[in-house]
């Protein structure tokens, strides 16, 4: 799933470690006097789905139906357009103008003037509203359609968990999504996930990118985790690791406990899709 750059294809000839553990060492003693967030009863009430959009139009109306097929209709939904130089725009528009649930969500579009890639659209997008809990779609992606329901009852039932996040089921077309089943209730009849936490103390021992294995897409966390972070990070060389979001993933894993289904997937990715912009995206 992931991409090599010629530094990782020598480490891995190496057997050197994809995550350097002085990286950590340095972030944690720069976070060392950051007052964290706890965890209380209540604050994973209201959820927001962020989705960056990047010339991917034509997926978007299947993307858009996963939204509104929720069993647990989410607060707000952000798209952040990142300059999308096909019909991203009017399709947004189009499909919340004839949304009939348009009363129940809040739908809202940001537009970046420039391209600017996936790491500082998501930081705009969490910083334009004010739930509790963020989940992260892809633009070409596939909630389950209970996956909102789900992952805000794990958070309600999970005190000390500041991330959730899970496994996906791959596709390369509409017709092969639509041949799949769409709730996480049916793939866990008993209604019970099994969730495998991984606590701050875990990430020193880490070595390998998929060590923390969840897809990004469909991952969910509290806002007040992401701004003790630091959110996002633009730049590659201030990252524990080149890719933004398992960047982004270990690093709140260094400062608070995540937990992942590794055996129920929350998202379909799409596996035929992706535009590479580089490291910085």
């Amino acid at each position: 799933m992931f991409r090599f750059g010629i530094r990782g294809k020598f480490k891995k000839i190496l057997g050197l470690p994809e995550i350097p553990r002085r990286r950590i060492a340095s972030y944690l003693k720069r976070m060392g006097c950051v007052d964290l967030p706890k965890r209380t009863p209540g604050d994973a009430n209201t959820i927001a789905i962020i989705i960056p959009c990047y010339r991917h139009e034509s997926y978007l109306e299947t993307t858009f139906s996963c939204i509104i097929n929720q069993t647990r209709k989410p607060d707000h939904v952000v798209f952040v357009n990142d300059a999308s130089p096909d019909g991203t725009e009017k399709v947004l528009k189009e499909l919340i103008r004839t949304c009939v649930f348009s009363e129940e969500i809040d739908f809202s579009i940001l537009t970046n003037k420039s391209n600017v890639g996936q790491s500082m659209s998501l930081n705009r997008g969490i910083q334009s509203i004010n739930d509790d809990l963020i989940m992260v779609l892809n633009d070409d992606d596939y909630l389950m359609h209970d996956a909102v329901e789900i992952v805000a009852n794990l958070f309600s039932r999970n005190q000390d968990v500041f991330l959730i996040g899970s496994s996906n089921i791959e596709f390369s077309s509409d017709e092969e999504l639509a041949s799949g089943t769409k709730m996480i209730q049916e793939l866990a009849p008993s209604g019970l996930l099994q969730l495998t936490r991984h606590s701050p103390n875990d990430v020193v021992d880490f070595r390998n990118y998929n060590d923390l294995n969840m897809t990004h897409s469909g991952s969910c966390f509290l806002k007040a985790a992401w701004h003790a972070v630091g959110g996002y990070l633009p730049k590659g060389r201030k990252r524990v690791v080149p890719f933004s979001d398992r960047d982004f993933q270990l690093r709140l894993n260094a400062l608070f406990p995540v937990a992942i289904s590794y055996e129920i997937p929350f998202v379909y990715w799409r596996n035929n899709s992706s535009f590479d912009k580089g490291i910085n995206s």
